[in-house]
């Protein structure tokens, strides 16, 4: 019998001999090995990785020789990695700026350029496409690029010397940039003026959203009469002339890119030496942005001759947005002002619309979008005499048959010295400097906040603002007409103004900022006045006021909204007993939306289901845009408008109370089922962290984890620690995402001893120890003074080829 037939005559009862297990073990062996192999391979790649990416961080410490210097500048870190740049010529501390931005945020500088000059599909593909035609389709590069005229020699001179410090960053370091760009297979290029100009155009938009609600009347007012719609937006005209349709309201709503949509909200408060401890003015400021990581802002110090300053900067620009010089100290909030109009224009043939005085031709230019991946994509963008033509984005009809729609905005006009204001505002040392910089402001509008060494206090509201011929920008006009033409500014004379106001307090937090008198039309919304009326009832008659005060007033989390509306919640006759309980629960809440209790986290389930059942059957799907619950409208339909609460999609008829009843019993049975039935457990910071995305390494599995941050956050949308959320899995996590991403204080008795925190850290890579070490100071309002430790690292710029 042949061996191998031997070897294989076996019975089932037959037992493996020494052979059979020598079989398998070299059978072991062979794999064992393969894996070894593998294993190997996958160790020197991410070793290989590890070295690449490490070598990605700065280098912060030492002697660098540097082309474009011009003489001997010091950087100087503490142990947060803030810098302070000691130089001795204004060109080399502009120069040092840009250095440390790149070191820290070169992606952050990149990606914000890309979007403003849409330019993103280059380097992500598809996926940036919408985005681009919409930023080309507005042309704010454009527009930055044509307002470099307007600027003085000084500002130009700054800006390019901060461009000089990019490049010179970039030239030594090459291949030693952040991740992003070895991930997307990108290399930038050399930065320039118009890239640090951009900036300010993309927050421009970013906090003009009062248009997104002029669409939405506009869309609404097809499907809802004149008065139902007025109860939900009170300023709403009745004889409103011009309506969008349905699907193409939506989808104008939708062009805007993410980075734009606009969630603005801000609180500053001064208040002036006679109630301080010191006998000078304290001021301090928080703005309120959407979370991401790494944060927008970057704290530095700079020092030249004949300019000392410190406070927040923004990768990208030379200059310090809030901040003090040694002489004044400034912060700011958004006004809000209503600065974008869209304007329905009529077809007059294939190339021209109607306007007063006869047909125009459109102005045509051609955007040529690179995709990579794909094949260039040709746009051509339509403008009028009102502005771009954004309706070319959709397929579908906007407005009626031969019309299209166009946007004005202060945001696109040419000749912009928004930028040069900053330089001057870092220069004033009084409130005539002040005001000479501020009036340099066209987009966005601004409320700043003002205090000096001197003891004054003040307040003044900045920026381009339209005088309508008629109307109140709250909906969208015929172009033809001339209707609603911008027929000026108005003067920066009669702009909201106050000096050294006799009750020594000036507080904003978005709130109206002038009263019902004032001669010209600001806005015709307002945000809702809660966190400036908790920053007044702190404050209130107190006297000997602190840093320390100021502080707590920023980390303060009651919510007067809360207090409010639980009012018209619990008086309810609930059915169920565990019900009644809860609501007697919130009925005994102070209001105080505290990460280590539970009431917040029931009240914002119960009332984002009341919100959604009061409403999304009447607005069907334009309830998104009133998915954040706005609080006068609910409060006004519980309490006066009660035909909002009955359903018109069932036949029976719901009041109010059953909606107020449902709604609970229904957020207690999601609760029970997300956090468990013991309510002693369930903790409001563990479902609203402030959570810090990174646009693209978070969206990488293993790097994900590293690169996203988050921490259990107090607040809600209308705290003075602001802390707006959005609502996921079944209204039962709230993960904030916008809010105070820097928070400032400034003594003007000792501005050396003025406090800063950002919400996550200064470098933009996450294996920098400096990613996220801010990040547990600011969960409970800690903040920094500049440079007084001694953990720090001294890098020198010295003069080199």
């Amino acid at each position: 019998m042949p061996e191998n037939a031997a070897k294989n005559d076996k019975t089932a009862g037959d037992k493996p001999g020494a052979q059979d297990f020598a079989h398998i073990g070299d059978s072991m062996s062979t794999w064992a090995k393969v894996a070894n192999s593998v294993a190997l391979v996958l160790l020197l790649g991410f070793s290989a990785l590890f070295v690449v990416a490490m070598g990605s961080l700065p280098r912060i410490d030492g002697r660098h020789p540097v082309g474009g210097i011009q003489l001997k500048t010091t950087i100087t870190r503490d142990s947060v990695g803030i810098p302070s740049i000691k130089a001795e010529t204004r060109h080399d501390a502009y120069f040092a700026m840009g250095w440390v931005h790149a070191q820290d945020r070169m992606w952050q500088m990149e990606a914000q350029r890309r979007l403003g000059a849409g330019r993103l599909a280059e380097v992500v593909g598809e996926p940036g496409l919408a985005s681009d035609r919409y930023m080309r389709t507005l042309g704010l590069y454009r527009a930055a690029e044509r307002s470099l005229g307007a600027l003085s020699e000084q500002t130009r001179s700054a800006l390019q010397s901060y461009a000089d410090g990019v490049n010179a960053w970039m030239s030594y370091n090459i291949h030693r940039l952040p991740p992003e760009f070895t991930i997307l297979g990108t290399k930038p290029e050399p930065w320039t003026i118009a890239d640090s100009m951009v900036w300010q155009k993309i927050m421009a938009m970013t906090l003009t959203g009062n248009w997104h609600d002029d669409i939405l009347r506009a869309q609404l007012a097809r499907t809802l009469d004149a008065k139902r719609l007025a109860e939900l937006f009170p300023a709403y005209p009745a004889d409103a002339p011009v309506t969008l349709s349905a699907e193409g309201g939506k989808a104008l709503l939708d062009l805007s890119p993410e980075a734009l949509r606009p969630t603005p909200a801000s609180n500053v408060w001064v208040v002036s030496g006679a109630r301080t401890h010191s006998g000078k003015p304290l001021l301090a400021g928080d703005p309120h942005l959407g979370f991401r990581a790494p944060i927008l802002w970057y704290l530095a110090a700079l020092e030249a001759p004949d300019l000392k300053l410190a406070g927040a900067t923004v990768p990208g620009l030379p200059f310090h947005l809030i901040g003090h010089n040694g002489h004044i100290a400034w912060s700011f909030t958004a006004t809000q002002a209503d600065t974008v109009d869209l304007f329905v224009e009529k077809l007059a043939g294939e190339s021209a619309y109607r306007a007063t005085d006869g047909n125009r031709p459109f102005l045509t230019r051609t955007e040529t979008i690179r995709v990579k991946g794909k094949p260039d994509e040709v746009l051509t963008v339509r403008e009028t005499r009102h502005g771009p033509v954004i309706s070319d984005l959709l397929a579908q009809g906007v407005a009626g048959k031969d019309e299209v729609v166009t946007m004005a905005a202060t945001a696109l006009g040419q000749g912009d010295t928004s930028v040069q204001a900053l330089l001057l505002l870092n220069q004033a040392t009084d409130w005539t400097g002040f005001l000479k910089a501020v009036k340099e402001v066209q987009a966005p509008v601004l409320n700043i906040a003002y205090a000096d060494t001197a003891g004054n206090t003040g307040f003044f509201t900045a920026g381009r603002i339209p005088i309508r011929k008629s109307g109140n920008g709250t909906v969208p006009v015929r172009g033809w007409t001339g209707e609603g033409e911008w027929t000026g500014w108005v003067p920066a004379a009669k702009l909201p103004q106050s000096l050294n106001p006799k009750s020594g307090v000036l507080v904003n937090a978005n709130n109206k900022v002038t009263g019902d008198k004032y001669p010209h039309l600001i806005s015709a919304t307002w945000s809702e006045g809660y966190r400036a009326a908790r920053i007044r009832d702190l404050l209130g008659e107190r006297r000997g006021l602190t840093i320390e005060d100021m502080m707590a007033i920023q980390a303060d989390s009651v919510s007067l909204q809360a207090v409010e509306i639980k009012e018209l919640l619990t008086g309810v006759e609930f059915k169920d007993p565990r019900s009644r309980d809860v609501a007697h629960k919130i009925a005994e809440w102070d209001g105080k939306a505290d990460r280590d209790r539970a009431e917040p986290l029931i009240f914002a389930a119960w009332l984002n289901r009341l919100n959604r059942a009061i409403l999304a059957d009447e607005l069907k799907d334009s309830f998104q845009a009133f998915e954040r619950v706005r609080p006068q409208v609910l409060m006004d339909i519980l309490t006066r408008r009660r035909h909002w609460c009955d359903n018109i999609d069932t036949p029976e008829a719901e009041s109010c109370d059953d909606q107020i009843e449902r709604s609970l019993d229904k957020a207690l049975t999601d609760l029970d089922a997300a956090w468990g039935k013991d309510m002693k457990k369930w903790r409001w910071g563990a479902a609203h962290p402030a959570r810090f995305e990174n646009p693209v390494l978070g969206r990488i599995p293993l790097l994900g984890g590293m690169a996203d941050l988050q921490v259990p956050a107090d607040g809600d949308d209308f705290t003075v620690a602001r802390a707006a959320y959005r609502v996921e899995d079944n209204a039962t996590r709230f993960p904030q995402i916008h809010g105070a991403g820097l928070r400032a204080v400034f003594d003007l008795s000792d501005l050396s001893d003025s406090r800063f925190v950002i919400a996550t850290g200064q470098s933009g890579n996450p294996l920098s120890r400096h990613y996220g070490d801010m990040l547990p100071a600011w969960s409970v309002n800690r903040l920094y003074r500049f440079g007084l430790d001694n953990k720090r690292s001294v890098l020198i710029l010295e003069r080199g080829r």
